[in-house]
């Protein structure tokens, strides 16, 4: 039996790694302290209810997706890692699209 601490602090490593995502920046998007963050992927301490929501939303995925096997999150980090690989090709595209247009 694998403890959920473990799950959790396993997954929320690799989609916060595959979002190239720091524990800062992770951290200034749900609204607390990168120390806290640490701590959860560490095992040291285990987020409130609100907290795995709001880790959720930040790594686009739902709140389940944190505490399941690898093997079933397979799936989900190849369609996360499709996902990134569209919009940052689509990020490059406008910024260059915003830096021809202000060079007119």
């Amino acid at each position: 039996m694998t403890d959920v601490r473990v799950l959790l602090a396993k997954n929320m490593k690799n989609f916060r790694e595959i979002l190239n995502i720091s524990q800062l920046e992770l951290a200034e998007k749900i609204g607390c302290s990168p120390t806290l963050i640490g701590k959860i992927e560490t095992t040291k301490r285990f987020p409130s209810a609100d907290n795995i929501n709001r880790i959720a939303e930040a790594l686009e995925i739902a709140p389940a997706d944190l505490f399941m096997n690898s093997d079933s999150n397979t799936g989900k980090i190849k369609s996360i890692t499709s996902q990134q690989k569209r919009k940052s090709l689509l990020k490059s595209k406008i910024n260059k699209a915003i830096d021809e247009f202000l060079l007119i």
